[in-house]
């Protein structure tokens, strides 16, 4: 659960519980320098409120899709909806790059190259990832899918798995 929704939830158990009378079934009127400009019927009951609370929706949370990592030196990749985070040299450099990926799930693989800036200056970024079983040689666990990427002329190799 989303920390939104959850501020929401408490929201409206303290405003049930806080509320005496939140049924109002009558004309108000809007009053503007001592005049009346306006009369208008209000009426919210308790089921209406926590209705259009929930419908509130939560922004477009960026969900990872694919997760990739290596060993010698430690790497890690992260795919987004829209954008990928490329984390190398055990964390010392990174690269996050804002763009569509929509084509990971490829039967065939996934190719991609682009340039980006890395180091204050522009070099090429290569992701491959193969359809083919792994182990990651870092945690021992058994991955779907072989990764190599190449940044500033060095090459990162490792496995990834998708985010169910």
């Amino acid at each position: 659960m989303s920390m939104h929704k959850l501020h929401i939830i408490i929201f409206t158990a303290f405003f049930i519980s806080a509320c005496t009378q939140i049924n109002s079934n009558s004309e108000k009127a809007i009053i503007q320098g001592g005049d009346t400009i306006a009369d208008i019927d209000v009426s919210l009951s308790k089921f209406d409120a926590i209705e259009e609370l929930a419908a509130i929706e939560d922004p477009k949370e960026n969900k990872i899709t694919f997760k990739a990592s290596g060993i010698e030196p430690g790497w890690f990749a992260e795919f987004y909806d829209n954008k990928l985070r490329l984390v190398v040299e055990y964390g010392k450099d990174s690269v996050i790059l804002n763009q569509e990926f929509t084509d990971l799930k490829n039967e065939k693989g996934f190719t991609f190259t682009n340039v980006v800036k890395f180091h204050n200056q522009q070099t090429n970024l290569k992701f491959s990832i193969v359809n083919k079983p792994c182990v990651n040689p870092g945690n021992g666990n058994k991955e779907d899918r072989v990764v190599t990427v190449e940044l500033n002329k060095k090459i990162y190799k490792g496995c990834g798995y998708f985010i169910k």
